[in-house]
């Protein structure tokens, strides 16, 4: 063959990348990067929370939780996108699923960016091998048709 590879060799190098892009979707299915990625939502929401929370003891005319305090908190947290206390109850959960959903984009955006180079380089075995193939291919095209010209 052309490039000095044999059967044998083709099969063990497609062996191996099958092997990479196994291991590389494996890590996709593991438990254990979605558990990372609930606990950072989960620290995210806590934060939001926190936030939340902090915003409403010590935001308004009264400072507590008196319902004195929590009324006139929720109403300067509505104030702020122009409504009353309902609005004042949206804009205080907002920090919760802000956070919440940074944590778990985060954490999936990591993720995801460990297992991509593994994926990368079995993809690119891949398609060496095709490269490969198609060479011989058409080496063989060629070996045969000069047998059959003789």
């Amino acid at each position: 063959m052309e490039d000095g590879l044999g059967p044998g060799d083709i099969r063990r190098m497609k062996d191996e990348a099958y092997e990479d892009m196994k291991k590389a979707l494996d890590e996709f299915g593991r438990d254990h990067p979605k558990a990372l990625e609930a606990a950072a939502a989960a620290v995210g929401s806590t934060l939001g929370g926190a936030a939340s929370f902090t915003a409403l003891y010590f935001g308004g005319v009264v400072t507590g939780l008196s319902a004195a305090g929590i009324t006139s908190a929720l109403a300067w947290a509505g104030v702020i996108v122009g409504g009353g206390m309902a609005a004042g109850v949206g804009v205080l959960a907002a920090p919760v699923a802000v956070f919440g959903i940074g944590g778990y984009a985060l954490a999936k955006w990591r993720t995801n960016a460990k297992l991509a180079p593994a994926l990368g380089r079995a993809i690119e075995k891949l398609y060496n091998i095709q490269e490969r193939l198609i060479v011989n291919a058409e080496y063989f095209r060629e070996e045969l048709a000069a047998s059959k010209g003789l």
